[in-house]
């Protein structure tokens, strides 16, 4: 399969790791230490819950993509063309 630039390249998948990887640490940072109503509270619980399934995913991806490319020797892309040269 064709790997499409800023789509499903190993750098989109890591910016997207690292991006998911931020929100969890915001709520799991504001249950910790900001005074949250109980509301609040189960509200940032299940979104911790969201992003931690968010993150197994793409780290099931990250796998795959790289034991595909690393170990399998396949990586076909499409070449992006420029606006600018």
């Amino acid at each position: 399969m064709k790997k499409i630039p800023n789509f499903n390249t190993l750098s989109t998948l890591l910016d997207r790791l690292s991006i998911e990887n931020v929100k969890l640490s915001h709520f799991e940072n504001a249950i910790e230490h900001d005074d949250l109503s109980a509301d609040r509270v189960l509200e940032y619980k299940n979104k911790i819950k969201t992003q931690e399934n968010i993150i197994d995913m793409l780290k099931d991806e990250t796998t795959k993509f790289m034991t595909e490319t690393f170990i399998e020797g396949e990586y076909d892309y499409v070449k992006e063309e420029r606006t600018f040269d």
